[in-house]
């Protein structure tokens, strides 16, 4: 297969009309009432509620936003500027209390220090104590079942709170007849940069989950999202410190090529020949290693008995 010009091109106006389709086809089969989206103020979940309401109209979506003792007020800011664009209800519930009550804040030393600036310091002081130069290193361990201490704690710490917040949007959806919609693209699934059972995974649909993260980009400038929220870095919000999935992975525009030419089954040779034998090498260990995330849980039932 010959490498295209372009291989994360996308039609725009097609990509929008079959992603209304699926939501409102889905809305529909599974006889919801409403729609539930977990808002975080970023780009992909600003992107999955501009869907929902072209889909199902405003009335019919409700937006949460869920904040915790790290949270950055910017998000809560754009948060509300997309919710207000779109006139829907964006209720604000805060899970700190519920974190604080289960000591998942305790799991990292970070109470003692006041403000995120200082917090972000002591999180990259851990870093370097511990070796895990880069954040890219510090997802590898994440994923991996050999984690040294602090990388164990982190984990959980991190894990809980997108756990949490999918235990507030699933409460809302039994009370209110609702369909929750995630927000996770094609990037951080294979790439395993999301949450196991958290808000990132657990969904009834995800209607992004087809499109990689660049391709998100090339979307929300068509439907002409606020450039506060395209040009913004793909920030998880869950640890100070940790502010950019790029910093993780590469930047995107040659993770998801090489994620494209993995899945297209080009040689591997030839994808290291235009990205650097490093890079891929990094992407494939990635997808091996968060396999189970997409995979569990195991069992033993037989689809086909």
């Amino acid at each position: 297969m010959t490498w295209p010009l372009d291989p994360l091109q996308i039609d725009p106006e097609e990509t929008v009309r079959s992603i209304t389709k699926f939501i409102r086809t889905r809305f529909q089969q599974l006889n919801r009432k409403v729609a539930i989206l977990g808002l975080s103020g970023g780009l992909d979940s600003s992107l999955a509620a501009v869907l929902a309401v072209m889909s199902l109209g405003p009335e019919r979506v409700k937006l949460y936003y869920l904040p915790e003792r790290d949270s950055k007020s910017l998000h809560r800011k754009h948060a509300l500027m997309i919710s207000k664009e779109l006139g829907t209800d964006l209720q604000i519930i805060s899970i700190r209390s519920a974190l604080r009550t289960l000591r998942i804040y305790s799991l990292l030393p970070l109470t003692f220090f006041p403000g995120q600036k200082l917090k972000a310091q002591a999180v990259g002081f851990i870093r370097r104590k511990f070796q895990i130069d880069t954040q890219g290193e510090f997802l590898q361990m994440r994923l991996s079942g050999r984690r040294n201490f602090w990388i164990r704690k982190a984990n959980a710490y991190i894990s809980a709170k997108h756990r949490l917040r999918a235990l507030v949007l699933y409460r809302e959806a039994e009370v209110l007849s609702g369909m929750v919609i995630g927000a996770a693209n094609r990037t951080e699934w294979l790439t395993g940069t999301f949450t196991q059972f958290g808000c990132d995974h657990c969904a009834d649909i995800m209607p992004l989950l087809h499109l990689y993260r660049s391709q998100l980009e090339l979307l929300a400038a068509h439907l002409g999202l606020p450039e506060e929220i395209r040009s913004k870095t793909a920030d998880p919000d869950v640890l100070p410190g940790l502010n950019n999935k790029e910093s993780l992975l590469g930047p995107f525009q040659e993770v998801d090529q090489i994620l494209w030419g993995i899945e297209n089954d080009h040689p591997i040779a030839e994808i290291a020949s235009r990205f650097g034998d490093e890079k891929v090498s990094n992407i494939q260990s990635l997808i091996h290693n968060s396999a189970y995330y997409r995979e569990t849980p195991y069992s033993l039932f037989d689809k086909n008995q």
